[in-house]
Formats: structure tokens, C-alpha cells, sequence
């Protein structure tokens, strides 16, 4: 009784998102908890090396970032590579940095899988436990004889057969009970599913066993030990970490989780090598404990981590492009962060088979002879590596005896760009419109829904502009660069701190209209905030875009939940498919707003109020 209700739940929620009331999507009161990151420097201990040093040659590693930056596919933010313990490149596309943390989706499940298997061998419990003997105080009497039969490890190999899933997370304020109250698709421990609520059910057993949440179990345990500084992990309703998301990681720090599996558990702590992680977990972890479903890569799944398609190699997988990959014939770690569209795999796993996979032609075992002029250019390639390619500065061809004279003569004054003159200092209000700051994605996986943007002001100086929004009760003030160099500054969405940066470009389109296509790069997470202003006479139209696309990844989220079982699920599946809505959608995941201008006197300052 309680499944179907939680499913009509999940209608009146979709039902919601089509109408476009965002502000009461969910039954619960959203809560800002995001701060604002402070960038650090370097890598908290993780010693560097040459790439020659540890066998590779510099030209084998620059032409791996290469290809990265050259596959329209992927979107990659930040590499970091590591061999023999040691980095031998690392690399980001600005505005991307590896001083911001970013926002974890499935690889968090792998961290969440090194807690329980710390509990474990603390004594703490036994992957044979029964799930619902754990949690007598939710008081669940009338249930599924199959969830009976569920246990811890069933949570951790994704054998469950759960229906309860990530978009009824969004309606119901206890997950736990919800969880419990669910049915399952199959007897538990017959087949795999992938599902984010195990791993949700696991950091609740963590919290149930040691009383102590997820962050604050294992910072003396494997944080600090690793180095890993100020850790922040989402909460659901009830303040459990959300295990299977939500957790925010530098990529210096997810390399150092996937070096320590590498050294099967082991770590250097002040001199002393010591056991964070058993070592028979490690290798049960990274074991296939089930195979997924026929034509689904990756290759298989052990506990919360994947396998991965080179000898011996096994991943931490994040939906949208959160890797670490450990690759122990070459003694490897590989450590990326991205913005892709994929779900388990993208073009980026296949680059990294390609260069350290078990063809790989250019890795040895011995140091190689010292090449500065291949390692001059692969620091000049990472240095030059940006997210947006068609807003990249261009290269500047001066000859040395020309830049010499140069030096000399009066430069020239700088001025705003000729097109911005009509559109500077002006301000447009804007109506009702579903268009806001914050990509739909971003909202959705936060529950941070804003309330759509009433008035934008634009100002301009030579080689930027700055735009200030105002999103439902937020004022944003966004600096974009026009040279092609992004710049970087904070926004605020309903008192959640995210730090952007953003470039921008002036031109015209085919009808003659100034266009100002805006990039906004959330930085500590996955998306890209598209916005295409286009001027014409007093008015201004603004159409939003966002990558990851919308679209893509709804239809990736509802191929998930399709294998959930549940008959409501599927009708809405259904209903959100049929061309009558296509037009109503269209307003929620490509939004457009219009406007018109608001005077043009005292305009400086209204906006510095």
C-alpha cells in the first residue's frame, strides 16, 4: 500500500515538473547548506615527478590531453595522472581548476563502499545482516516478503531489486522508511540494478552501526590520514550523507583514494606505512561480485565500484564524467573530472584504454633519458587547455623584432567593443519565464529550485562585461571576459554560495541582431550555463541552454527508474514521451524570457543599490 502511494507521490511530483511549479516540487522546505570554497595550491602531499622520470615519454602524455581536448563528446574539466605514487601531469580546461573541489554523483558510492568495508573490519557488522532488522524503530510491520531478505550485501553489489529510486528520494522526507515500505523487482541477490538509494541505505547503516555520520566516521580514519581536508557530503531530510552523491572532492583527492586501493589499502602516514583500508576489501571490492545487465557497460560491478575493460583495472564512476581509474599492470592512477553526458562511460574511457591499456606502446618500466623540449611542450598544451574552445583567446603572432619596437610606441587607447555600445548601461525587465542562473540539473540534484530571472542590466569595458541578474530574490553580478581569458566570481542561489567562471562573445546573427552569448561555468560542478541574449530595438530575448543537456539526461534518469518496476513510473515514462507534451517541456528544458527596456537614467544607480 505504502509502494503505490510513494508512487502516486512521484506522479503529483512529475506532474509538478511539467507545469513548471519548481518552487513546491518536493514535500520538504529546501535548506542552503553550500558555503562558499576557498581555492587551495598544490596537491596536500601527493610528491611530483616528469612523466620521463616514471618510464613515459612527455610527448606519449601530451598527445593523451590532445585527444581529450579534441572529442566533441566529452567535456572534461580537470586530469590528473598518476605512476609509481607519484604526478606526473595534471591539467585543467579553463575556467576549470583543480583548487575547487567538485561535486561527486557516483563516485561518492565508492566511498561510501571504503566505509563500510572500515566498519567491517572494525567489527562493526556483517554483509550478511538483514537490512530491516537494523531499523526496528521505523516500526515497518506490513512489508514485502522480499525485502525481508535483503542484506548489506546485497546493497553493495546492486542486487537488491529496490524500486524505491532517486526520483522518489525527491517526495519522500524518510528515505529510510520509504525504502523499507518499497518492494522489490526481483528476490534480492538474483540480478542487477543499479540504484542510487543502496548506497543511500548504506551510509544509514554506517550512521545506525557507529553513530557517527559518513564524514564524521571516516575523517580520523581515512581523510586525515589522506590528507583530505574540509570534506563536504550532501544530507538528506534527515541530515544523513546521501551515499550515492553529493560529495565534493579535489581531483588531487580522488587520485589519492584510487592510489590507495593501488597500495591494496595501505598508505604512508609521517613515515609509517599504515592499513586505512583492509586489505581483504580491497580485493573483494574490486572483485566482480555481479555481472550488469547483457550490453551495459562497464564489464562488471564489485562492491559500489566498477570494473574496467584493461587487465586487472577497476573505476570509481561518477555519472557525467567522475573517474578514477586504477590501473595496477602499469602501476597507474588516472583521476578526471567532466561535464559529459554519459551515464557509466564516456569517449574519455575509451582515450585512456587507448594510451595505458593493456596495448598501450609507450609505457615502461625503467626511467627514460630527460627530454626538455617534449616536457616544455606538454606544460605549454595543459597550460593552454580550455573548457569553451570557440571563446579560447587567440594566439598572438608577433615576430621577437617587431615586439621589440613595439615597446616603444603609445598604445592605443582601449576601448568597449563597437557592438556593445547600443546595449551598455541599459537595463531590461523581464517577464514571467522559467529562465534562470542556476542549469535545471544543478537545481534538480541540489533541490535548490530559483525563481526564474526578472531583470538584467548590462555594462561593458574594454575586454569584458558585466551582467547583473536578478534571479527571484538574488542579485548576481557576473564578469565575463570578452578576450577569451574567463573570469571568475561567486553567484548565490537561495543563500547556496557556487563559485563561476564565465566568457563571453558579441556578434551578429543572420537577421543583424547584436547577440551576446553568455558561458557560465559552475566550476565545482559538472555544468555549463548557456545564455544567447539577443538585442532587437528595446527589446531583448534570452534563450537558456545548459550541458549537460536536459533532455539527454532526463531520458537517461527515466531509463534508470524504467528498470524500477514500478507501473506508475512507466506511465509517466510513457506520458512524457507522447508529442502532446513535447511543447510544454520544451518551455521547462530550454527556456525562453522576454524583455523590454527600463528607462535609461540614473540606471548605475539603481543597480548599485
Amino acid at each position: 500500500m505504502m509502494d503505490i502511494l510513494s508512487q502516486m507521490k512521484t506522479a503529483d511530483l512529475v506532474a509538478k515538473f511539467v507545469r513548471g511549479d519548481m518552487q513546491r516540487i518536493t514535500p520538504y522546505p529546501f535548506l542552503p547548506c553550500k558555503k562558499k570554497n576557498e581555492p587551495r595550491t598544490g596537491n596536500q602531499g601527493l610528491l611530483p615527478s616528469t612523466p620521463e622520470d616514471e618510464g613515459i615519454p612527455s610527448g606519449y602524455i601530451e598527445r593523451f590531453f590532445t585527444e581529450l581536448a579534441s572529442c566533441g563528446h566529452i567535456r572534461v574539466h580537470s586530469v590528473l595522472l598518476m605512476r609509481h605514487g607519484k604526478v606526473i601531469a595534471q591539467g585543467s580546461f579553463k575556467p576549470y581548476t583543480t583548487s575547487y573541489p567538485h561535486m561527486m554523483f557516483s563516485l561518492a558510492k565508492s566511498v561510501t563502499g571504503m566505509a563500510v568495508g572500515i566498519a567491517q573490519g572494525e567489527g562493526l557488522l556483517s554483509l550478511d545482516e538483514k537490512v530491516i532488522d537494523l531499523f526496528p524503530e521505523k516500526g515497518i510491520l506490513l512489508r514485502s516478503p522480499r525485502i525481508n531478505a535483503i542484506t548489506i550485501r546485497h546493497l553493495l553489489n546492486m542486487t537488491s531489486g529496490i524500486k524505491f529510486n532517486e526520483v522518489g528520494s525527491f517526495v519522500e522526507k524518510d528515505w529510510v522508511k520509504a525504502f523499507l515500505l518499497s518492494d522489490c523487482v526481483f528476490e534480492p541477490g538474483t540480478q542487477f540494478q543499479y540504484n542510487s538509494m543502496n548506497s543511500y541505505l548504506l551510509s544509514a547503516i554506517v550512521r545506525k552501526k557507529t553513530g557517527m555520520g559518513l564524514v564524521e566516521y571516516l575523517t580520523p580514519r581515512l581523510f586525515e590520514p589522506l590528507g583530505i581536508e574540509n570534506v563536504y557530503w550532501e544530507t538528506c531530510p534527515l541530515g544523513i550523507e546521501k551515499g550515492g552523491w553529493g560529495l565534493y572532492l579535489h581531483i588531487a583527492d580522488m587520485a589519492k583514494l584510487g592510489q590507495l586501493y593501488l597500495q591494496r589499502g595501505y598508505w604512508n602516514v609521517g613515515g609509517e606505512w599504515k592499513q586505512l583500508v583492509p586489505e581483504e576489501w580491497v580485493e573483494e571490492s574490486t572483485k566482480v561480485q555481479t555481472p550488469p545487465r547483457e550490453g551495459k557497460p562497464p564489464v562488471g560491478y564489485g562492491y559500489q565500484i566498477w570494473k574496467f575493460g584493461v587487465r586487472d583495472a577497476y573505476q570509481y564512476n561518477g555519472v557525467f564524467g567522475q573517474y578514477v581509474t586504477v590501473l595496477p599492470q602499469h602501476d597507474m592512477v588516472v583521476a578526471m573530472t567532466g561535464g559529459s553526458q554519459n551515464l557509466f562511460a564516456d569517449d574519455s574511457c575509451e582515450i585512456i584504454k587507448k594510451y595505458f591499456g593493456d596495448g598501450a606502446q609507450e609505457i615502461y618500466d625503467h626511467p627514460l633519458p630527460k627530454d626538455i623540449k617534449a616536457l616544455r611542450s606538454l606544460k605549454s598544451r595543459l597550460e593552454n587547455l580550455y573548457a569553451v574552445p570557440e571563446n579560447a583567446p587567440k594566439p598572438q603572432k608577433t615576430n621577437r623584432f617587431a615586439a621589440f619596437f613595439l615597446r616603444f610606441l603609445p598604445r592605443k587607447a582601449e576601448t568597449i567593443p563597437l557592438l556593445a555600445a547600443g546595449i551598455n548601461n541599459r537595463e531590461y525587465r523581464l517577464g514571467n519565464s522559467h529562465g534562470t542562473l542556476m542549469p535545471l540539473i544543478l537545481q534538480c540534484v541540489t533541490n535548490n529550485f530559483a525563481g526564474g530571472i526578472i531583470r538584467v542590466y548590462f555594462s561593458f569595458e574594454p575586454n569584458l562585461c558585466r551582467i547583473t541578474l536578478y534571479d527571484g530574490s538574488d542579485k548576481n553580478v557576473i564578469i565575463a571576459g570578452l578576450d577569451g581569458v574567463p573570469r571568475r566570481c561567486d553567484i548565490t542561489s537561495n543563500g547556496d554560495v557556487y563559485t563561476v567562471g564565465a566568457t563571453a562573445r558579441l556578434n551578429t546573427d543572420e537577421d543583424g541582431r547584436t547577440v551576446l552569448q553568455l558561458y557560465l561555468s559552475f566550476i565545482e560542478t559538472p555544468c555549463l550555463r548557456v545564455m544567447k541574449f539577443i538585442f532587437y530595438g528595446e527589446k531583448l530575448l534570452i534563450r537558456f541552454f545548459e550541458h549537460p543537456g536536459v533532455e539527454a539526461s532526463a531520458k537517461m534518469l527515466f531509463g534508470l527508474i524504467g528498470g524500477s518496476g514500478n507501473t506508475i513510473d512507466k506511465m509517466l515514462i510513457d506520458a512524457l514521451s507522447k508529442e502532446r507534451m513535447a511543447a510544454r517541456l520544451e518551455t521547462i528544458l530550454k527556456p525562453r524570457a522576454k524583455g523590454t527596456v527600463y528607462g535609461e537614467e540614473s540606471l548605475r544607480d539603481r543597480v548599485s543599490k
